[in-house]
């Protein structure tokens, strides 16, 4: 069972630096780790490295494929399925990479997107958790937001999604393929997270524990036109979060298969 890191011994920013930060730069990314992201898009192979090979060993083994959408409780959920963090990989990287676990049983947990956004920054302010630091290329950043707007003002600035952090991008980003259609079977509300094993029928599911959990306040609700910002932001995110409530006011089913394509 992942145990918490204490402060003293919580891990130092992952991230990109020296000769990391040139490479991650000629693909036109602030993260080394966005580098098989951003070929995919491109429609380029790219063998994954051996700790990748291993995470998508690990979902083959499992025979159900979770999409780690950050900010929305997944952390507890790879350590159940898994024993072991998969990352924050979308639809379209494994469209390229191991196109066959989409053909798995899928499911992936959305949350409202002006909810997510408060969270993340608050993360983004607190420089992550104890568990886990806000990555290197924007930890600085990140930690001097002084106000919601400095938030605000670095997504409306961003060139694209790969020039923020993972807590800030899009759900869509994540769970939809190049023509926009969400490619995941089951998408489970964040506020039904004790039913996640009924509505995936995986009863190792129940009862998870919640981990890297941010501490501090929340910030104060958003006032009307940074409310409108995050609403056409996160647009997409809006019809993911409609869909994962029409599911609940369902009868409960297990995952289903179907294919994604890129």
């Amino acid at each position: 069972m992942h145990q918490p890191l204490s402060p003293a011994r919580r891990p130092g920013p992952p991230g990109t630096t020296g000769i990391k930060r040139l490479i991650a730069s000629a693909f036109g990314v602030r993260l080394l780790s966005d580098v098989p992201e951003r070929v995919s898009r491109w429609h380029i192979p790219y063998p994954p490295n051996t700790r990748r090979r291993d995470r998508i060993a690990a979902i083959r083994q499992n025979g159900v494929l979770f999409i780690h959408v950050p900010k929305n409780a997944g952390t507890s959920v790879c350590d159940r399925l898994y024993g072991e963090q998969i990352k924050h990989e979308t639809v379209r990287y494994y469209a390229m990479v191991a196109p066959d676990v989409l053909d798995l049983p899928s499911f992936a947990i959305v949350r409202d997107p002006v909810a997510r956004f408060l969270s993340a920054y608050r993360y983004a302010r607190s420089d992550g958790t104890r568990d886990r630091a806000v990555a290197r290329p924007f930890n600085a950043r990140y930690r001097a937001f002084a106000c919601v707007d400095d938030a605000i003002d670095h997504l409306a600035t961003a060139r694209s999604l790969f020039d923020i952090d993972h807590i800030f991008r899009p759900q869509s980003w994540y769970l939809t393929d190049a023509r926009g259609e969400c490619r995941i079977d089951t998408l489970v509300p964040y506020e039904a997270l004790g039913l996640l094993g009924d509505i995936t029928g995986l009863s190792e599911l129940g009862a998870l524990p919640r981990l890297n959990r941010c501490g501090g306040a929340m910030p104060p609700a958003l006032d009307p036109s940074q409310e409108a910002f995050v609403r056409d932001f996160y647009g997409s995110d809006f019809a993911l979060r409609r869909r994962a409530a029409v599911l609940t006011s369902r009868t409960f089913h297990p995952c289903s298969a179907r294919r994604a394509t890129s």
